[in-house]
């Protein structure tokens, strides 16, 4: 099988990249950038919500709590005893890693020692090393971890967000696990994992900066360990209610000001790409009208002291799931919940204004054209949209070709009481 580029180009953006489904399986993506900073990402499908429920080889799998994050931070071990984030140190590059609820990746970033530094993370994310005392080390490091996470507020707000919105569910479960879950972990447990999942036909290698594709593909090639074909895992799909779990959960800790997370639960996700893409950019755009600091709502609520300057909102939406976020500081969060809903009806009554619509727009494809000037953010949005199905190109035709009664179909439909959570965090 000849592994050729395939080229993908956007006339309006003045922007390519280079797609290689290399014959292992791995998907390989090049973004040329005149850019003295290079980086490169290797990402997983496997996070927290897929270590129960994933079929593999025609068999369930079902994997602690934890797990993925487990697997991420092991990853890095030698058998040497160097830690891979030393060796490319020593090499220049920036490396690091991260576990969400439905992906790992592995990264680094550089200005000099490029091929030697994606060799090197193709070789340590391709060579796991375990064993029951490097697994028993780790698992204390991680049982401080979780330790560290339960004592921050900040955290812990965020997380009993997620139970309130979904329940005791996969969804909602920490992605660092439990103490007890974890116990359970091995070093044979950690191997049958990576054999799940660690797929290259389940995996993807973004790089972007001023690098040529062909080079790259050298490096894949010498530094690939060869394996046989493996079918990539069917990965569980979350279902939920349209309904909140509980409408109000709150938790006694050690904050000078009570902080609350407001969620306001979507729909169950469309199987379709696209459709998420485009419910993602027209909620995107609602949330800059309604909840913006330029908007009504927030004037009102900062200007009467309701809330302080600690203030953040934002939509999430993958296969797995859908919701929007508020998040804020203040003495009573029922009380800017009531706001916030009499808000978000006195606007279904009187309508949102054309004008309102077409300024966020024009945000969020600025916003959309700034990733283009950072590698880190390009190959982070390449990685993201294409591991939900779709492809960068298309979501600037979606931002362009959304419609003013798109997003107000998403204000009429997808606001009622029965979708909103409060998560209080209280001294």
């Amino acid at each position: 099988m000849m592994n050729k580029f395939q080229t993908f180009s956007d006339e309006k953006l003045k922007e390519r990249y280079y797609y290689l489904r290399h014959e292992s399986g791995l998907d390989i993506f090049v973004i040329p950038k005149k850019m003295t900073l290079k980086t490169a990402l290797l990402g997983v499908k496997f996070g927290s919500v897929y270590e129960e429920g994933a079929l593999v080889d025609g068999e369930i799998k079902n994997f602690p709590s934890g797990i993925a994050h487990f697997l991420e931070h092991k990853l890095f071990s030698n058998e040497n005893g160097v830690d891979a984030i030393e060796i490319l140190a020593e090499l220049g590059a920036d490396g690091n890693a991260y576990t969400s609820n439905n992906k790992t990746v592995y990264m680094f970033s550089c200005t000099e020692n490029f091929e030697d530094s994606l060799a090197e993370l193709i070789r340590f994310v391709y060579s796991p090393y375990f064993t029951k005392k490097n697994v028993n080390s780790e698992r204390g490091i991680i049982g401080q971890e979780i330790k560290m996470c339960l004592d921050s507020p900040y955290d812990a707000v965020s997380q009993n967000l997620l139970m309130a919105l979904f329940g005791d569910c996969k969804l909602s479960n920490d992605v660092l696990g439990t103490e007890k879950s974890i116990a359970k972990i091995t070093d044979r447990t950690l191997y049958e994992c990576y054999e799940s999942f660690y797929r290259y036909s389940n995996m993807a290698l973004v790089v972007c900066g001023d690098i040529d594709e062909n080079s790259i593909l050298k490096i894949v090639d010498a530094t690939l360990p060869k394996r046989e074909e493996q079918h990539p895992p069917a990965l569980p799909q979350a279902s939920y209610e349209s309904a909140v779990a509980s409408p109000y959960i709150e938790r006694i800790m050690p904050v000078s000001n009570p902080i609350f997370e407001i969620g306001i639960k979507d729909d169950c996700p469309s199987d379709s790409p696209r459709e998420r893409l485009k419910r993602d950019v027209a909620m995107t755009i609602l949330d800059e009208i309604l909840f913006s600091r330029a908007g009504e709502l927030y004037n009102e609520l900062f200007e009467g002291g309701f809330i302080n300057e600690s203030y953040s909102y934002g939509y999430s939406i993958t296969r797995d799931v859908a919701f929007h976020s508020i998040y804020g500081e203040g003495e009573n969060p029922t009380l800017v919940l009531e706001k916030i809903k009499n808000y978000i009806n006195k606007t279904k009554e009187k309508g949102l204004r054309e004008r309102d619509f077409l300024r966020c727009k024009r945000v969020m494809m600025a916003e959309f054209l700034r990733d283009f000037d950072s590698v880190d953010d390009i190959a982070n949005s390449l990685l993201n949209i294409f591991f939900d199905g779709s492809n960068i190109f298309e979501y600037r035709k979606i931002i362009e070709g959304v419609t003013f009664s798109d997003v107000c179909a998403c204000l009429d439909n997808y606001f009622d009481d029965k979708r909103f959570a409060l998560s209080v965090i209280k001294n």
